[in-house]
C-alpha cells in the first residue's frame, strides 16, 4: 500500500511538472505574439529593374496583440550606399503614419543605377513600443535588345504590309505604290 501511494505521488509530480513547462511554453508563445508587431505585406523579395520606378508600392501592417494598429509612425530606411535607391521625397529616409487598418504603404520607391541585393529598415513606433522589420529588395539590369527587337518587327511588318498593298495595286490597274513611314524612315515605293 505504501509503494502504490508513493507511485500516485511520484505520477502527479511527473503531471504537474509536465503541466507547468507546458504553461511556461504558453506564456513564452504569448509573450512573443504580445507587443506591437511589424508584418511586410507587399515588396519583400522585390526585383526593381535601375533607374525604374516599380509598380507596387512597399506595404506594411503594424498590430499590437493581434489588433491593426492606427496612428503609428512607420519610418522606412533605404541604404545609404550600394544597391538602394529613394523614396519620393529624394530621401533614403521616409516616415509615414499607418492608417485605421494599420497600413503604412509607400509609392514612388525609386531604384538607383547600382544591381544587388539589400534590405529597407522599418522601424514602427507607437505609444512607447517599438518593432523592427526588414524588406529584402534586388535591384536588376534591364534585359537589352528588347527595343531593338521591337524596331525589326515593326520595320518587317511594314515592309510586307508595302510589298501586299503594292501587289494588290498591281492587280487593280493601278500604277501608284503608296509608302508607309514610321518617323524620318519609308518602306515601299518612293513618292513622285
Amino acid at each position: 500500500m505504501h509503494s502504490t501511494r508513493r507511485h500516485c505521488w511520484r505520477s502527479l509530480l511527473v503531471v504537474m511538472c509536465q503541466l507547468l513547462m507546458l504553461q511556461t511554453m504558453l506564456a513564452q508563445q504569448l509573450a512573443s505574439q504580445a507587443g506591437l508587431r511589424i508584418f511586410v505585406v507587399r515588396g519583400d523579395g522585390a526585383r526593381n529593374l535601375v533607374q525604374q520606378i516599380p509598380p507596387d508600392p512597399l506595404i506594411v501592417r503594424v498590430e499590437e496583440d493581434r489588433r491593426p494598429v492606427a496612428g503609428a509612425m512607420v519610418t522606412f530606411t533605404a541604404p545609404a550606399a550600394g544597391a538602394s535607391g529613394q523614396f519620393a521625397n529624394g530621401s533614403t529616409i521616409l516616415t509615414v503614419t499607418t492608417d485605421q487598418d494599420g497600413v503604412a504603404l509607400v509609392d514612388g520607391f525609386h531604384p538607383n543605377a547600382m544591381t544587388g541585393s539589400y534590405q529597407i529598415g522599418v522601424r514602427a513606433t507607437f505609444q512607447g513600443q517599438t518593432a523592427l522589420a526588414n524588406i529584402r529588395q534586388f535591384n536588376v539590369e534591364a534585359k537589352k535588345g528588347h527595343g531593338k527587337l521591337i524596331t525589326i518587327i515593326a520595320v518587317a511588318g511594314a515592309a510586307a504590309g508595302a510589298a501586299i498593298i503594292a501587289k494588290s495595286g498591281r492587280d487593280n490597274g493601278s500604277s501608284t505604290t503608296p509608302a508607309i513611314t514610321f518617323g524620318d524612315v519609308a518602306v515601299g515605293a518612293p513618292r513622285p
